[in-house]
């Protein structure tokens, strides 16, 4: 009986689960589609100058930091699942709108609104996977759907590189309504997972299904987030580790343009090494990674990954061209690496340490330690590397290192005393962390 049972949860979950994969690629492939032509769609076809698009980024990249703990809040009231499919269709109408657009003014509301439905979907598609897998699935649930993810981005990217070869306003209008439509069928992808309404599928215990979780919460309680300084301080150290990010799209191309004997073509490279190591190998990267103390181990290892790969970039400028270009290379094998451990030990972390009526507005909080980073990112980079070279490197390896550490260290120490309460008073709930499955 209890085996049929079993089966009977598991074809829900499952068919939830590969649902929300396809969504997730087919995002991606609008994305990676899109992020080929925007810049170029703005300055020709929008007739938009530099400043004003760079101006309009920064502000619409503000807002969305300041609206991710709000959406998270709505979702744990109306659930996950609506709150995408809503994100879904109005990133479809904004981006309906672009070629409409005239004008710095109109042009600033657009993005803004975007960079705001954009930044939210990401916890909410980590809140759904939540109720769409089973607690001991969820992280490797994650890397599945992060690999698809980097597929969709790079296939997409190549289709716009062959589409774009005849230059002309029309086709960048057309990726324009591509990537509209992929949200609308995203969006219709997510509108079928009828089976995580209400917490299922997988019973009624889970918190982040529709309906925020089946009990009133208080506007304190809601909030309480911002009270919780485990989990801030989790959240900082996840940040810091994070940095690889950056070291890819900012720090290895400023590096490149330093050194004349490193061909420019190694930044296209390292992009694409990155994506093929990603796609291959994150699912495996999860394995053994389930809790918040797991995932403080995962961090730590991320962090070595990543000091070593800080290491292999401060030597590439003392050895010859050909070896630069090898150890620039198996550097950022390091750093792909890095990233893979750094976003497992994340989901297991925001994850496990989220009370599940709240589940939402935690991932969005955690998710403010990445949104911070993009911010303080490119000025760590401008401040070591450009301004120290390889001096840099090794500083920026040790700061990596040491968050690295501390991230394992503190995550034991949270997780210690939860499992104890857990436990101790498997009834109670309303707590520091809520009812515990």
């Amino acid at each position: 009986m209890t085996h049929a049972a079993g089966r009977t949860r598991r074809g829900p979950r499952a068919g939830a689960a590969a649902v929300l994969l396809v969504a997730v690629f087919v995002d991606a492939l609008g994305s990676g589609l899109y992020m080929s032509v925007s810049v170029i769609f703005f300055t020709r076809y929008l007739h938009l100058g530099s400043g004003q698009v760079g101006v309009g980024l920064s502000v619409a990249g503000g807002l969305s930091f300041l609206s991710l703990v709000p959406i998270g809040i709505l979702a744990d009231r109306v659930g996950p699942r609506r709150m995408l499919i809503g994100a879904h269709l109005v990133r479809a109408a904004l981006l309906t709108c672009y070629p409409f657009v005239s004008g710095f003014a109109p042009f600033l509301l657009v993005v803004s609104l975007l960079a705001v439905a954009d930044r939210g979907a990401s916890p909410l598609v980590q809140g759904l996977f939540g109720t769409a897998v089973g607690k001991e699935q969820r992280v490797r649930a994650m890397g599945r759907a992060r690999s698809l993810q980097n597929l969709g981005l790079a296939l997409g990217g190549l289709a716009a590189g062959a589409v774009l070869l005849p230059d002309s306003d029309g086709l960048y209008v057309g990726i324009v309504y591509a990537n509209s439509f992929s949200f609308v069928v995203a969006a219709g992808l997510v509108a079928r997972l009828r089976t995580v309404a209400g917490g299922a599928p997988g019973g009624g215990g889970e918190g982040g299904g529709e309906g925020g979780g089946g009990r009133a919460l208080s506007w304190t309680q809601r909030v309480s987030v911002f009270r919780d300084r485990r989990f801030a301080l989790l959240t900082g150290l996840n940040s810091l580790v994070s940095l690889h990010v950056t070291v890819l799209t900012a720090g290895v191309p400023l590096w490149v343009l330093a050194h004349d004997r490193i061909p420019r073509a190694a930044i296209a490279w390292t992009l694409v090494l990155n994506t093929v190591v990603v796609v291959l190998f994150q699912v495996r990267a999860t394995r053994g990674i389930e809790s918040a103390a797991d995932g403080g181990r995962a961090l730590w290892r991320s962090g070595v990954l990543l000091a070593v790969c800080c290491c292999g970039l401060a030597g590439t400028g003392a050895v010859p061209a050909v070896a630069a270009v090898a150890l620039l290379l198996g550097a950022v094998a390091f750093q792909a690496f890095a990233e893979m451990y750094q976003q497992a030990g994340a989901w297991a972390i925001s994850y496990d340490l989220a009370p599940e009526d709240r589940r939402q507005v935690y991932l969005a909080f955690f998710g403010l330690g990445n949104a911070a980073r993009n911010t303080y990112g490119p000025l760590v980079i401008t401040f070591l590397v450009v301004q120290r070279g390889a001096v840099g490197w090794l500083l920026l390896g040790g700061l990596v290192l040491g968050a690295g550490a501390w991230a394992a260290r503190f995550s034991r120490l949270v997780a210690a005393p939860l499992l104890v309460s857990s436990s101790a008073l498997p009834h109670v709930q309303g707590g520091t962390r809520g009812q515990r499955s």
